[in-house]
């Protein structure tokens, strides 16, 4: 029976006692570096990057958790990445999606056979064939491969605009779990979760990117907000020097750091 998508995780590591935050300073840091540099990254693209605008809060908060051993699949525009990531980045060249995807699931199936911990997350291109897609997700769930599918999920905000429908977002045998496309810190949490529970041995998990539509006393550049400005405010409003960083992280990249 197919499992129902989830709003929540209870993750006292990743949300705290009684909701309070256990994210170090240090992590926060993290988060708003790849979020910043990925944003930077698409803005120098010369247009070419517009397909990964918006997608900076899933890359940032999947990531920051991934460790040496892990693999990462993501678009080629975010190779300029690989420095900031202890995770070996994978992305389309020589090899076809379809060819790339084929040798992330063998890698995966492999991990879990030897019980190493190893993760692979595979952030998909909104404008994937969709069959692989499905394909790759059904050969994950069987197999309960260690493997985090990051998805763009236009159907959910859709749902959003008619608060009446009861359709939820399945995934199988999948756990299948919304998040707003622009919240770096509640992607972090997912990812955390996601990924903890995967290095157990507990099977893949889909998470779904949602553009929740603007609703009342939510201007509409909050609904289609850049994450890294929103993560910079709500740092900011818990006393992290959020602009300092931002400061630092310009004057490293200007100087090809």
């Amino acid at each position: 029976m197919a499992r129902k998508a989830k709003s929540a995780i209870p993750s006292a590591a990743a949300q705290g006692k009684n909701g309070h935050s256990l994210i170090s300073d240090e992590k926060f840091r993290q988060l708003y570096r790849l979020a910043l540099r990925s944003r930077l990254l698409t803005q120098r693209a010369n247009g070419q990057g517009a397909m990964l605008a918006g997608r900076e809060a899933a890359l940032a908060g999947v990531a920051a958790d991934l460790r040496e051993g892990d693999a990462l699949l993501a678009d080629r525009m975010f190779d300029g990445l690989r420095g900031e990531l202890s995770a070996t980045v994978r992305s389309p060249g020589a090899m076809s999606l379809a060819d790339l995807l084929i040798d992330a699931l063998s890698r995966a199936a492999a991990d879990r056979m030897r019980k190493n911990g190893r993760v692979t997350v595979i952030l998909f291109p909104p404008d994937g064939p969709k069959s692989i897609l499905h394909e790759a997700r059904a050969m994950a769930a069987d197999a309960r491969l260690p493997v985090l599918f990051v998805e763009e999920a236009p159907e959910m905000a859709e749902q959003a605009r008619r608060p009446r429908s009861r359709r939820t977002a399945g995934a199988g045998d999948m756990t299948a779990i919304p998040v707003d496309a622009h919240d770096v810190i509640a992607m972090y949490r997912v990812a955390h979760e996601s990924i903890a529970r995967a290095r157990e041995g507990s099977g893949p998990t889909r998470i779904l990117c949602v553009h929740p539509p603007a609703t009342n006393g939510r201007s509409e550049h909050w609904r289609a907000g850049d994450a890294t400005d929103r993560l910079e405010h709500w740092l900011s409003a818990r006393g992290l020097p959020a602009q300092l960083w931002r400061q630092e992280i310009a004057a490293q990249m200007e100087h090809g750091i």
